[in-house]
């Protein structure tokens, strides 16, 4: 063996090094471009529900595919979940993990959303964040959250837990 050929050698295992560091890189860009998209979605959503607070009305917020699809299912599918909302007479935002992010208003108390994005607990991440953004303007007691998901309200509680330990 050569030094010429040891050299080549190196040089071909720095490539490969660069190689995988680029699609680390990639991958790592890739993980970011979708938590923006997830954050920026729900920003707007969190926008959009915090002048509902505005209001001193209470409001409910439902963890939309844990009531259809959860162990403890009540409702059969989507349509009969926003029915039961409409039907309560109360102010109701019902959250749905979904790929494409959207809003709909359906009657006066009634709000619909998706997510967007990909990944799990979209929804989940979506309401604590909310619930933890009301407790930071001192208005947690207003928002009640819907879900059959035990890990998920602790989730809600210790968002909650802000308002007490400020005052």
């Amino acid at each position: 063996m050569s030094a010429q050929d040891i050299i080549m050698g190196s040089r071909v295992a720095h490539v490969r090094e660069l190689k995988a560091e680029i699609e680390r890189l990639r991958s790592e860009n890739a993980a970011l471009r979708t938590a923006h998209d997830s954050l920026k979605a729900h920003f707007d959503l969190a926008l959009l529900a915090a002048a509902d607070l505005a209001s001193g009305e209470p409001l409910e917020i439902w963890d939309g595919w844990n009531l259809v699809l959860g162990a403890k299912k009540e409702a059969k599918d989507r349509d009969e979940l926003i029915a039961q909302a409409n039907a309560s007479g109360k102010r109701v935002w019902i959250v749905f993990d979904g790929p494409d992010e959207n809003v709909h208003l359906l009657g006066a108390n009634v709000r619909v959303s998706y997510t967007g994005g990909t990944g799990e607990h979209r929804a989940d991440k979506l309401i604590v964040d909310f619930v933890r953004m009301a407790a930071y303007l001192g208005r947690a007691e207003q928002v009640s959250v819907r879900t059959n998901d035990k890990d998920f309200l602790k989730s809600v509680c210790r968002a909650r837990e802000i308002e007490r330990s400020r005052t």
